[in-house]
């Protein structure tokens, strides 16, 4: 097995964006590289950008919008490299992430994946904003693996873009194209299924951006809109008759009783609410409840008390209720901190110059 890297990365009208990061995967310092940009349909001047600006870049159109999964999988089968990194078209990463990432894959035991470095950032009043970076545990069971990427209260460690996949990965695998979002989770739990192992390691750094703008994996979409509750009607299955199914029912129980309620009088997942009923049940559910209660005890009652009394469809409008009344609160982004270390002072001069 060789060392080539193909970086695959999906599109859609956002050339200026895309511009950045394109000059980001030029200045890697692994050289034995390949770029393939699969275009979503743009209508904007990406095609140009791609003719005049990076001609050595392998270009995969689709006329027609496929889903950033069928995207991926187009970029799969156009690449000649030995391994793959999926990067979103607006985010950026440290020089030096694929060649560490390599360096740490290849020292890794067989049959790893080996995830590295990320954090979010965002540009607020044309300042970098950094979240902390994190990174997937050293050592953790691919029991616990499967439980973050099912339990919907649990935070994520690990993305698609924060690991080089190995080509022969995808002889047996490919991204499952019937979703357009948990299409990475369910990749990542298949890949363990299918015998391999996912592991951190304090290597490279990758950045994810946040921002209020199109993002190719999201959008309305009858198939985004149902991606989550047939992810969890999926994995209902795969797990069936898996070993680790005691350990992995109580999170699945959750994924499936948060889309209950939010696919409660969706006159599109009509037909998905009978199956998703008989999965919680099949799971242990025995009373429907809240995954993410209040913390207050007396608040925890009353909302305990509707989904008692008045069923799914009083707790879907309950919640949304709440929405709109809520006093607005800080986001996420708000909580992000201007560089205060050498490195985070190394991060935002990164990001700034390939803004």
């Amino acid at each position: 097995m060789g060392n080539k890297i193909s970086i695959i990365v999906s599109t859609r009208d956002r050339s200026p964006l895309l511009r950045s990061t394109l000059r980001c995967a030029r200045a890697q310092t692994w050289s034995d590289k390949e770029v393939i940009v699969v275009d979503e349909g743009s209508s904007d001047d990406t095609q140009s950008v791609l003719a005049t600006e990076f001609p050595e870049v392998k270009v995969v159109r689709h006329d027609v919008a496929r889903g950033p999964a069928a995207a991926r999988n187009a970029g799969v089968a156009a690449a000649g490299g030995d391994w793959l990194f999926f990067w979103d078209d607006d985010d950026l990463m440290h020089p030096r992430h694929l060649e560490e990432l390599l360096g740490a894959a290849l020292e890794a035991p067989s049959r790893c994946l080996v995830t590295g470095r990320q954090r979010d950032f965002a540009i607020v009043s044309g300042e970098v904003m950094l979240a902390p970076a994190f990174c997937a545990p050293a050592k953790r069971s691919d029991t616990e693996t499967l439980i973050e990427l099912l339990e919907p209260t649990r935070q994520r460690t690990i993305t698609h873009s924060s690991m080089l996949w190995p080509r022969e990965l995808f002889d047996t695998l490919s991204w499952d194209e019937e979703l357009a979002f948990n299409d990475d989770f369910d990749l990542f739990g298949r890949s363990i299924l299918a015998g391999w192992h996912i592991v951190g390691r304090e290597v490279g750094q990758y950045f994810i951006r946040l921002h209020t703008g199109p993002r190719v994996t999201t959008g309305v979409s009858m198939r985004r809109l149902l991606s989550p509750p047939r992810y969890y009607l999926k994995w209902s299955e795969l797990l069936k008759e898996h070993p680790e199914h005691a350990a992995c029912a109580s999170a699945l129980r959750n994924g499936l009783m948060e889309q209950l309620i939010d696919m409660t009088d969706v006159d599109a997942a009509r037909t998905l609410m009978p199956q998703l009923k008989a999965a919680f049940r099949a799971w242990g559910g025995r009373h429907f409840y809240l995954t993410h209660p209040p913390a207050h005890r007396f608040k925890r009652a009353v909302v305990q008390s509707i989904l008692y009394v008045g069923g799914l469809s009083s707790m879907h409008r309950f919640l949304e209720l709440v929405a709109r009344v809520r006093p607005p609160r800080s986001d996420y982004i708000s909580g992000f901190q201007p560089p205060a270390t050498d490195i985070d002072r190394e991060h935002a001069n990164i990001i700034r110059m390939y803004q």
